[in-house]
């Protein structure tokens, strides 16, 4: 089933027998140093308190420093003289625990200057932090939160001399910053490490703490053993965990963002699957809820770029907020917001493969809000039933139910975490194989071979699990027997176009919609366009006529308009005409003369019997 492999990837060091750690990767943001940093010498370039002729200057303590007088404890310092009455007094100022700026770090568009800093908190190994330059306008409030949070101790009293001394300070190191989680050329960029042949370049930069996502623990191996074990014989969980593995790929293989909705019922295991998939790269933190505004949601995209965004349980999302968040996922970039002077702010953007879950599809959940969902949403987020043997399941492994199976891979997913996808990042960002041709293999395999546009999108984002989960095969991440992950991703396929109908949505929808308007409206709004009847019709939609055929409803324009409202009004007529449900004029018009209370006029002739099918 699975398509012709490319030439095999030799790039990696990793054994093809099983990944069991990650090679060559450098610490990021915010993370414990490997090892401690040898005694630095400071900003002045020495390890002793200053003499008179020094001051003033900063110096920095690694360790308890002896002075003449007296004993430094370990920490940046402030040296100045105090003059009163004629004589001079030496001053020695505290002003914050041991920091080092190792670099400066900007962008490759040489914006986003900043500080790579070094620091020892106040217990446990050194951290680093690359720090924007942007924290210190102001009074560096939003600064001293920040490292209070990663545990440096500061002395409040003297908290101007912190920002002078990082303002001072400008090493002649420079590093590439990445301000956002991600692809950063070669390299994969995560808050606390850079994975990839560039990673000794690359530094992650934040105003924020961001550690809670992609944490670890565990084992890759236990991961193996007691979560991608489980997913044999059970397509759904095959299926998540495989789209966990796809966000990365969407940039190698010029994809677009979007995802799955497991829909079913309560207890089923769909949270579970969910749970199991964020395990690849974090811990019980990675799942985010559906409980959000469309900007909130904005901003976890982008915290999650190139990567995994989970979502539990649709019906904690406000149904007016639903369709408004699948378009803004699906569509890689936030709203256009103004700054206070009002000139345009930069537009947050991100990819991401969504997995979500519910008890209620996408278009269930906007009808709820009074809104009517577009084939655009049902293609961004692939509405898969999950109702199968045993709830979501097919094989127990051993279990006595499927709530049982269930329990056994949530404790699962929460001992062993977030190494599996830095495996898989530290074979991917050296695999050099075009990804984008990989992918069109895939979407050319028979098991993905669909003739309808829309249907060829969704095909299209499964090809891509499906690659992505025999990647992690391939680099010996999860275990699984080839072709596996296809399988499951073929199956998934065949259950959306099962559960959506065949034909596009989109010429679905705006039939149902004519016949809905024509049913609510056609005795109040319409008249016999024949007859005699005199009586006043409000908001008059149109005319109907029976003829030997059937009865014709005849639509002015206003109300045709109204009918396929949020819809394309071209498109719309195009699709009606294309089933024979709007009649064509003789000048190729798609509305046509008819005379009706002795003048002619322009109308729509739709015959209600084609709306039902083709």
């Amino acid at each position: 089933m699975q398509p012709k492999q490319l030439p095999p990837d030799t790039t990696s060091t990793v054994a093809e027998a099983g990944v069991t750690s990650v090679t060559s990767v450098t610490t990021s943001n915010d993370a414990p140093l490997a090892v401690t940093p040898a005694s630095e010498t400071g900003v002045t370039g020495v390890t002793t308190p200053p003499d008179e002729s020094a001051r003033p200057c900063f110096r920095a303590f690694n360790d308890w420093t002896d002075g003449e007088s007296r004993r430094y404890r370990p920490g940046v310092w402030w040296f100045t003289m105090k003059e009163s009455g004629g004589t001079s007094t030496l001053v020695d100022t505290w002003v914050c625990g041991p920091l080092v700026v190792d670099a400066v770090t900007h962008d490759d568009q040489n914006n986003n200057f900043g500080r790579l800093l070094r620091f020892k908190p106040t217990t446990g190994p050194w951290r680093q932090w690359a720090m924007p330059m942007e924290l210190l306008a102001g009074d560096g409030r939003e600064l001293r939160a920040e490292l209070l949070k990663m545990g440096l101790e500061l002395d409040p009293q003297v908290r101007a001399y912190l920002t002078q001394y990082l303002t001072a300070t400008t090493p002649k190191v420079r590093m590439q910053c990445a301000t956002q989680v991600g692809w950063s050329g070669e390299s994969f960029v995560l808050p606390d490490v850079v994975i990839g042949p560039d990673a000794a370049r690359v530094v992650f930069q934040s105003g924020e703490h961001q550690a809670d996502e992609y944490t670890t623990a565990g084992t890759l191996d236990g991961w193996r053993e007691s979560v991608a074990a489980l997913a044999g014989g059970n397509p759904l969980l095959l299926l998540a965990l495989s789209a966990a593995f796809a966000g990365p790929l969407l940039r190698r293989c010029n994809a677009e963002s979007g995802g799955l909705h497991l829909v079913g019922d309560s207890s089923t295991g769909k949270t579970a699957a969910i749970e199991a998939a964020c395990s690849v790269w974090g811990g019980p933190t990675f799942k985010r809820s559906w409980r959000a505004t469309s900007n909130g949601m904005e901003g976890a995209a982008a915290i999650l770029n190139d990567g995994l965004l989970a979502l539990d349980e649709i019906s904690e999302c406000d149904p007016r907020e639903v369709g408004a968040i699948v378009y803004a996922l699906g569509n890689g970039q936030g709203k256009q917001r103004a700054s206070r002077s009002g000139s345009a702010r930069a537009i947050k953007r991100w990819r991401c493969l969504i997995l979500s879950n519910g008890e209620r599809t996408i278009a269930t959940a906007m009808q709820e809000g009074g809104h009517k969902a577009k084939a655009g949403q049902g293609v961004r987020l692939l509405d898969i039933p999950t109702s199968r043997t045993y709830g979501a399941w097919d094989t127990l492994h051993g279990h006595t139910s499927g709530a049982a199976l269930s329990d056994a891979l949530k404790t699962a997913a929460a001992k062993h975490y977030g190494h599996a996808g830095r495996a898989f990042l530290d074979r991917l960002t050296r695999d050099k194989r075009d990804f984008a041709a990989y992918l069109e293999q895939f979407k050319e395999a028979p098991g993905f071979t669909v003739e309808d546009g829309q249907q060829r999108r969704g095909a299209a984002r499964l090809a891509l699990i499906a690659l992505a989960g025999e990647l992690a095969t391939e680099y010996g991440i999860t275990g699984w027997a080839e072709d596996e992950a296809t399988a499951a991703a073929v199956d998934a396929l065949a259950r959306w176009q099962e559960a959506r109908g065949c034909g596009p949505s989109e010429r679905g929808q705006i039939m149902a919609q004519m016949a809905e308007f024509i049913e609510r409206h056609g005795d109040g709004r319409f008249s016999d366009a024949d007859g005699a009847d005199n009586r006043a019709v409000q908001n008059r939609a149109g005319w109907w006529r029976d003829t030997d055929k059937g009865r014709r409803y005849l639509f002015n324009t206003a109300a045709m308009r109204e009918a396929v409202a949020s819809f394309d009004f071209k498109r719309a007529l195009e699709t009606l005409q294309s089933v024979g449900a709007l009649a064509e004029g003789a000048d190729g018009k798609s509305s046509r003369p008819h005379r009706v209370g002795g003048q002619v006029l322009r109308l729509y002739e739709i015959n209600p019997a084609r709306l039902g099918g083709e």
